[in-house]
């Protein structure tokens, strides 16, 4: 099992620090959260990004993908400059011999009641299909993460087929198809070969019905059938990574565990890795 995780709770940290942490916990894989406050930007000077990427490679430790800030919904009046900015973190993405680019979707939901939220689907299509053709002149994949109104197997199969670009995937983000109500086997059954890359949470619904998403939890003290999706991946062929996204960071349940992140690192780790102990036994 290959593991990975988010730097998105490891704000200030060092190349240093990610790579002992990795070592440490038994991660192979990282994925960059592009931002200022973190280690790689789309400002990053070549030589910043060519030592960073020297680092990691002579650690063994794979860049799986760069998280980008990147959120298309077809009407927003800045549209241009976020596919601009998509352009710059695949550039950033290629530096740093990252396979993929993680963009967004739609308008955040949280309350059942909300309404839909305008959205532009041909818009979307013709920036994701413009992005990942300036990515695979780059050797780089495109990555949709289920999000939003995107977030289950059935709306993005679709969404897929109309981009019709090799070069597109999906983020799989097992909390958010299944707030919508989707089994997991036919999320994987409909993502098939295009699921390029796992975000393993856990959580458990709110007290409040009203609310759409679930609230989170460490892994293995909520009650997504996280040994069943894995399950189901590996029957289904899966080989890529299986990520952390720990979100304190935007998470009020999650801030009040107080928890430091390498604690967390070293749980996800320890229970990722007796599943395939089960399995193999």
């Amino acid at each position: 099992m290959k593991l990975s995780f988010s730097t998105l709770p490891c704000e200030g940290w060092s190349v240093e620090q990610l790579i002992e942490s990795c070592k440490k916990y038994g991660f192979t894989g990282i994925e960059l959260k592009e931002d200022a406050r973190y280690v790689v930007t789309i400002d990053s000077t070549e030589e910043e990004l060519r030592r960073a990427a020297e680092k990691f490679r002579k650690a063994g430790i794979i860049v799986t993908n760069i998280g980008t800030r990147v959120i298309f919904n077809g009407v927003e009046s800045n549209g241009a400059e976020r596919l601009a900015e998509l352009k710059r973190n695949i550039e950033l993405a290629q530096a740093l011999d990252a396979k993929g680019v993680r963009v967004m979707l739609g308008n955040y939901l949280r309350f059942k009641d909300a309404g839909e939220q305008p959205i532009k689907r041909q818009q979307i299509v013709r920036y994701l299909r413009e992005g990942c053709d300036y990515a695979s002149e780059r050797g780089v994949e495109v990555w949709i993460e289920t999000h939003n109104e995107f977030s289950t197997g059935q709306v993005l199969r679709q969404l897929l087929n109309e981009i019709d670009r090799d070069n597109c995937h999906i983020i799989y983000d097992i909390i958010h198809p299944f707030e919508f109500g989707e089994a997991p086997e036919e999320t994987v059954r409909l993502f098939g070969r295009n699921c390029a890359h796992i975000h393993m949470k856990d959580g458990v619904p709110f007290e409040d019905p009203r609310i759409h998403e679930w609230k989170y939890t460490l892994i293995g003290e909520g009650a997504l059938p996280l040994r069943s999706i894995v399950e189901t991946l590996e029957a289904n062929g899966y080989d890529g990574y299986y990520s952390l996204e720990w979100e304190p960071k935007w998470r009020p349940e999650l801030q009040q565990l107080n928890l430091d992140v390498n604690d967390v690192l070293a749980s996800y780790s320890s229970i990722m890795k007796s599943m395939i102990e089960v399995q193999e036994s």
